[in-house]
């Protein structure tokens, strides 16, 4: 909806925009919303003029209860959204500029126009978008990399949607745009994600584009590979089709989406550890190495075991399709690690599809961690596709389930360096097992962890009350989540507050009490 600025501040000042404000964000957290809207209200009317007639976008930042690390693997992801967000305040223009202010400090102005690094012709296929997103990041220089903007730009994907032969079908206007986000930024709650919702939301209203929910999680997933990250649609998701009070289950080709409601008689706490890491730097590198074990252990597992060739996603190799023993046994007959010459050994048809992936990160040291990180994907799998009956019915046991995802990205454990190893020894026990092995309580190893955010798990544990933690998003640092009976709210926190983060300030930015609010949309 279109109102001057006056006009929206007016009205979220009243009864109706009260109201409207409690239908997304709930009466706990609608007043903190209410002030921060107004804020960047504010600065658009100082910047352009309180009579200019605006929409305004909101984009929560979201935390995923389970399924980290495989939407991108087809698996589901179990996320809510948060009262922390992206908001735009936006008029339309008559070129196709966009030209953004933020309204927090020591973020630089940008003005870009949508689509002018595209190539002239259209970019037809997902795999020449990933081509070129990989050499357009390589010609930048290091501050160009990092710039916060590149998120924003990340809209000229969708510009190409709409590019026909080097000839527009439509030629998209662009925006007069303030922002302001309060997510806690690279704390794996997805500021940057939601950047990207936020300004599709925006361009795509003021364009007038009809463009329905699955397309746009389609559209600003892929166009965030524009910053040279390889993630899935998982947070985008998250983000676009989340609803108050319930955790969303949603999951991939095909997209499909199922509401859990959100137990009563517990709360999630967000811990954040301070510590960042930038998918802008060298983050990145690491975040593509893991994708990149993904496919290269999904294809040596087709390789060498010939039922697997008529899936096609990871999450296939599943207890509905295989037996769980077998499932251990085609784990193994990975290489426990692997180095690049022997992936072109064992790959040799396969040279251009390894040259491509291998661009987009280092090579780790000691090889690729196939079984380590191959297990996790499997095990997390199922656990997120049980999260749909475990949450409401079982609530201590999801709990447990959160403790097993963890582990998989732990550096230590009761102060004890710590490290899965998937050896033969390992996966030939839990085939002798077999369905007493449930494959849901297996870590395998990620290795995406640190000593801090393994530092507040374990702290919080310790608590009488806390039933499960587990780290956030794509890991290196930034937050963890911890899921408690609301009776030990107050003493984890102030366990936590004592034992990490000590000082009241640190404590007041890095504890955060949250619930399920409603997904991105305008206001």
């Amino acid at each position: 909806m279109l109102r001057t600025v006056s006009s929206w501040i007016d009205f979220l000042n009243t009864g109706p925009g009260a109201s409207r404000l409690a239908e997304m964000y709930g009466p706990d957290f609608m007043e903190e919303r209410r002030r921060v809207i107004l804020r960047v209200l504010k600065m658009f009317g100082e910047t352009y003029g309180f009579e200019r007639r605006v929409i305004i976008v909101r984009a929560p930042g979201r935390v995923n209860l389970m399924g980290r690390h495989v939407d991108h693997r087809g698996g589901f992801v179990n996320p809510i959204v948060i009262p922390r967000e992206v908001i735009m305040v936006a008029e339309g223009r008559e070129d196709s500029f966009i030209e953004i202010h933020n309204a927090e400090e020591n973020f630089e102005s940008g003005r870009f126009e949508i689509g002018e690094e595209l190539p002239a012709e259209k970019i037809s296929t997902v795999d020449e978008w990933r081509k070129w997103t990989q050499e357009n990041i390589e010609k930048k220089t290091e501050s160009e990399r990092k710039s916060w903007i590149n998120y924003v730009k990340s809209v000229c994907y969708l510009q190409n949607v709409y590019m026909n032969g080097g000839s527009y079908k439509k030629k998209l206007l662009g925006a007069n745009i303030v922002c302001y986000g309060d997510i806690p930024r690279s704390a794996g709650l997805s500021s940057s994600s939601a950047l990207v919702v936020a300004t599709y939301l925006t361009v795509s209203s003021l364009n007038g584009l009809e463009i329905p929910r699955e397309k746009m999680v389609e559209y600003t997933g892929i166009g965030e590979w524009y910053v040279g990250t390889r993630g899935g649609w998982g947070d985008q998701a998250a983000m676009l089709f989340s609803k108050k009070g319930f955790v969303s289950h949603i999951g991939f080709f095909p997209f499909k989406i199922s509401y859990i409601p959100f137990p009563t008689g517990v709360n999630i706490i967000l811990c954040n550890s301070f510590v960042a890491a930038s998918k802008m730097t060298g983050a990145r590198s690491i975040f593509n190495e893991k994708v990149s074990t993904y496919e290269f252990g999904f294809e040596l597992m087709k390789k060498f075991n010939p039922e697997l060739r008529k899936f096609e996603y990871l999450r296939d190799i599943n207890p509905e399709n295989f037996e769980t023993s077998e499932i251990y046994r085609m784990i193994k007959s990975l290489p426990e690690r692997i180095s690049r010459s022997e992936l072109r050994s064992l790959l040799p048809e396969k040279e251009e599809w390894l040259s491509k992936l291998f661009k987009e990160h280092e090579e780790p040291r000691e090889g690729y961690d196939l079984r380590g990180v191959c297990l996790f994907g499997i095990s997390e799998c199922e656990r997120s596709r049980k999260t749909e009956w475990v949450l409401p019915g079982d609530v201590e046991l999801f709990g447990r389930l959160m403790n097993v995802s963890h582990d998989a990205d732990r550096v230590v454990k009761s102060g004890v360096k710590w490290r899965v190893r998937v050896t033969d020894e390992y996966l030939e026990e839990l085939t002798r097992l077999g369905g007493d092995a449930r494959l849901e309580f297996q870590s395998g190893y990620y290795g995406c962890g640190t000593e801090e955010t393994d530092f507040l798990v374990d702290t919080a544990l310790k608590v009488p009350g806390t039933l499960g933690a587990s780290i956030v998003g794509a890991g290196l640092g930034g937050c963890v989540e911890i899921l408690v009976d609301k009776k030990a709210v107050n003493k984890v926190m102030d366990v936590l507050g004592r034992e990490y983060y000590r000082d009241e300030s640190r404590r007041r930015n890095g504890i955060i009490l949250v619930s399920p609010v409603e997904g991105a949309c305008l206001i």
